[in-house]
């Protein structure tokens, strides 16, 4: 396959910028592996957008605005999902006046989060267990499971976004 002149200035472009994207990212997270995924997903959108760009011009800026909305966006991701599940698993029909019947209904909650787990494919869930369970890292589960960080986040955000979807048919939520 011949390279043709999109495919020649990204190489040039991913190699003269691509280092201070990676500082840069892990300045805002303070995460090497963050950092490194944020990084592909930046060049990621550069490839997605080589039509706009212009050889001999200084891409930096753009990479710096991808960069910068990469991680705005994951952090609100996360701060949604956060939310939620702290919503869902306080989310209380009854008033706190009956203790008996509040204690029962949150081993019904558990019971129905542990049913939910228990029908996630079996790598999702190992994934889920040891983040959320056993309180490990990305990348020390992606070493566990001899899995990349990036397939442990998907799992983990699949797991998450199936817990969510369930428990709110079940508990007949509205999604805010």
């Amino acid at each position: 396959m011949s390279d043709n002149p999109s495919r020649i200035l990204f190489g040039q472009l991913f190699e003269s910028n691509r280092e201070k994207v990676y500082r840069f990212a892990f300045k805002l997270t303070d995460d090497r592996q963050r950092a490194e995924e944020i990084t592909q997903q930046c060049f990621i959108k550069l490839w997605e957008n080589m039509h706009k760009v212009q050889e001999g011009q200084d891409v930096f800026p753009l990479l710096f605005v991808f960069t910068k909305h990469i991680v705005i966006d994951e952090t609100r991701k996360l701060y949604r999902e956060r939310k939620t599940l702290t919503h869902i698993s306080q989310h209380q029909p009854i008033s706190n006046e009956n203790a008996e019947e509040n204690a029962l209904l949150r081993k019904e909650f558990n019971q129905q989060v542990h049913k939910v787990i228990e029908q996630m494919p079996e790598q999702r869930r190992n994934v889920y267990i040891l983040s959320r369970d056993k309180g490990q890292s990305n990348k020390e589960i992606a070493d566990q499971l001899s899995l990349s960080p990036t397939t442990v986040r998907n799992h983990l955000t699949l797991a998450l976004q199936s817990l969510k979807r369930e428990l709110m048919v079940r508990y007949d939520m509205e999604t805010k």
